[in-house]
């Protein structure tokens, strides 16, 4: 019995030994190649203690299940009223039930970004907007309610950095001639759409915390604080790039793109602040002093606290403008608090939050575009029956083609 105890002792002892960055969140695929910047030092010296991306990132809406998705007609006053006291999805499903399609009546523009698209493309099946309100319907029967949470964030989060800003409203026809107007709200709908269900091969880092039987996932103690700081530095200072970010540590999951950072550091045990990391680390020598002191990598040298501001471009609610600026976007501030394992080199070997962290951290592909079911399978339609036929498969998995997505964006430039 007493070798049994010993040898559970030396295993929870090495269970809580820190290991090196989690491999899978080693941030090698967000470099595109580049080196990458992994030493305080040369981060002080290339002045990336603070950076912002070069995109345009534009806010946009998540399109929750629960409002009908892409399906909501958030134009009219009747749906925009349910979306300002927050009605559950009921309410917006009988709504709709009980008003037909605005085809006709001088109301097209009223209608929602999918069933603006399903004429465009000549559906009579409405096979996208039907896809958009079976989300509701499938959460409904399952639970008898729809998570608020639930919608297209991880679409908008990645349109917002691959595709331009539509600025305008653009006017396509019908197969039968009739003119319908997207307006820029259609239009980042339907990109936000696309990248939601047809992107591939992302760059995912980190695990998702997910409820297991009651409980949560090991994966839910966030993304290693080491991987977290030299992914700002070196994709949003150094490239200009952004990462999308879960900034939600429990099982929901919100993605925001990173707009911009600032870093300061602190003494661990004192809580003096600095920019200059060098006058606020503390050295790993007398290991009781320190929290979590057992977790730490073994290569430790000096410990130092950091304290980072990162802004997101937020999303927002739909609008109803027909332009669209940058002064229409919504900024999301979270401030960070974490430390730094370092080695004698400075070099980041890893570290432990102090804060509420971010769950996981992800990027779109940029070897990688996304392409509709539809358009896989048959190729590029050219003709209007090749471009129902493409589109109804597409909208099935709730993907509406690129190529509709493209040319509405092109159309949408200043």
């Amino acid at each position: 019995m007493k070798t049994i105890a010993i040898a559970l002792t030396l295993l929870s002892v090495s269970a809580l030994a820190r290991k090196p960055i989690p491999t899978e969140d080693i941030i090698t695929p967000l470099l595109e190649g580049r080196r990458e910047i992994i030493s305080l030092g040369e981060i002080d010296r290339l002045s990336l203690n603070s950076g912002k991306t070069s995109l345009d990132l534009w806010s946009g809406s998540y399109w929750p299940h629960y409002q009908g998705s892409l399906g909501v007609r958030y134009r009219d006053s009747s749906f925009s009223a349910l979306i300002k006291t927050a009605e559950n999805f009921s309410k917006y499903k009988e709504l709709y039930d009980t008003n037909p399609l605005y085809v006709l009546s001088g109301r097209e523009g009223l209608m929602s970004p999918a069933e603006k698209y399903d004429l465009i493309v000549g559906d009579p099946e409405m096979s996208l907007t039907k896809y958009s309100w079976e989300l509701g319907e499938k959460a409904m029967s399952l639970s008898g309610k729809v998570p608020t949470w639930r919608g297209i964030c991880d679409g908008w989060s990645s349109a917002a950095q691959k595709m331009p800003r539509p600025a305008r409203s653009v006017v396509l026809k019908t197969p039968y001639g009739l003119p319908i107007t997207f307006y820029p709200e259609d239009i980042k709908a339907l990109g936000s759409q696309l990248y939601a269900r047809a992107q591939r091969n992302v760059i995912f880092l980190g695990k998702r915390c997910r409820p297991v039987f009651g409980a949560l996932t090991g994966a839910c103690d966030g993304t290693n604080p080491g991987a977290f700081h030299k992914a700002i530095v070196n994709r949003v200072g150094a490239m200009k790039k952004s990462f999308n970010v879960d900034i939600s540590s429990s099982s929901e999951v919100w993605n925001y793109p990173v707009k911009s950072y600032k870093l300061s550091y602190y003494n661990v045990l004192t809580g003096k602040e600095s920019q200059n990391f060098k006058d606020v680390y503390e050295v790993f020598d007398k290991k009781n002093r320190f929290k979590k002191k057992n977790r730490r990598h073994e290569s430790t040298y000096a410990i130092v606290g950091v304290k980072a501001q990162v802004v997101y471009t937020d999303m927002r609610v739909a609008n109803v403008l027909e332009t669209d600026s940058a002064a229409e976007d919504k900024e999301l501030v979270k401030n960070y608090k974490y430390d730094l394992e370092l080695d004698y080199g400075f070099n980041i070997l890893g570290g432990e939050w102090e804060s509420a962290m971010p769950d996981f951290i992800w990027a779109p592909n940029d070897l990688t575009y996304p392409i509709s079911e539809g358009e896989r399978q048959l190729g590029k339609p050219v003709t209007a029956a090749q471009i129902l036929r493409a589109a109804q498969i597409s909208s099935k998995a709730g993907e509406p083609l690129s190529m509709i997505v493209e040319k509405l964006f092109e159309g949408s430039k200043l």
